[in-house]
């Protein structure tokens, strides 16, 4: 159990659940005529990244998010903006701005690990009323595991009082599609968001908000799939970990810009080897050349 727990900790920091308020729409001045007036589309995607478990299910029953309909999405953040109380810029109407719409789902238990290195899958669809999304709140049952290998399976308890997270969302977090059509993605970090205490392992989710259309990826290839790589980047006090498909193709989406580190951890008998001083820029996409370890 020990050796689960350290690894855990040491391998999922490149963990994400993608939400993508959107359409397949690039011209940001126009709006979606398919969209009824008054109200936004959303299409909500979810992707996951690597953790040294077999599995890890997620039961996610119910999403939502509250709205400021006196407020535009591209409208500058205030410093109350996500306070109990706010009432969005239009403060005579007191908190009848501010409210809350339930997204369409297909409630379920997702296995999180098969959604990593930027495969995603449909979550949530429909429309809200129009105005600036502020927060994301996700509400999740009962029905938690995580399997330490194919067959041992622990309960996956939600740590608090409460079965949901909220998470707040910035303007700086949304990228634009089009005049009612937005997207929005969540890094989702299992590494510090599970944790194992008093013989249980608890469920505490840790996230950022990020614009994909912004930041930088890193994609490569480690060879050969039997050497059962972790590939870990270091860049300053950022740390980024993943766990590449059995074709040993991996990738980090959300990168900082800035110098980068590349270790390449064999298993299975497999020697190490690391890639330095890789300069990653914002909005773009390294490819790293691929990595062939040997024993």
């Amino acid at each position: 159990m020990k050796t689960v727990i350290q690894w855990l900790i040491a391998a999922s920091g490149a963990t994400a659940l993608l939400l993508v308020f959107a359409c397949n729409k690039n011209n940001s001045s126009s709006s979606n005529p398919n969209v009824p007036k008054g109200q936004s589309q959303v299409s909500l995607y979810m992707m996951d990244g690597p953790v040294s478990l077999s599995k890890v299910l997620i039961d996610i029953r119910q999403v939502t998010v509250e709205i400021d309909t006196a407020t535009t999405q591209n409208a500058a953040d205030v410093d109350d903006q996500w306070d109990a109380g706010y009432c969005g810029f239009h403060r005579t109407q007191a908190n009848k701005s501010v409210i809350w719409d339930t997204l369409s789902i297909t409630p379920g238990v997702y296995d999180l690990l098969q959604l990593r290195n930027g495969t995603d899958t449909l979550l949530a669809s429909g429309l809200y009323s129009t105005g600036k999304i502020i927060k994301i709140q996700i509400t999740l049952g009962s029905d938690n595991t995580v399997f330490t290998d194919s067959t041992t399976s622990y309960p996956l308890e939600v740590f608090g009082p409460n079965p949901y997270f909220t998470i707040n969302v910035s303007r700086t977090n949304v990228q634009d599609v089009s005049n009612n059509e937005f997207k929005i993605w969540l890094d989702f970090n299992l590494a510090r968001s599970i944790f194992f205490w008093n013989g249980e392992f608890l469920l505490q989710p840790y996230f950022t908000v990020f614009n994909d259309m912004v930041t930088a990826k890193v994609v490569g290839q480690v060879l050969p799939p039997g050497a059962g790589a972790l590939v870990t980047g270091i860049s300053g006090t950022d740390t980024i970990y993943a766990v590449p498909f059995w074709n040993g193709q991996y990738e980090f989406r959300n990168v900082p810009a800035g110098s980068w580190s590349f270790t390449f951890k064999g298993g299975n008998g497999y020697q190490d080897t690391t890639l330095s001083s890789i300069t990653v820029d914002s909005m773009k996409v390294v490819n790293l050349p691929k990595i062939t370890l040997h024993k």
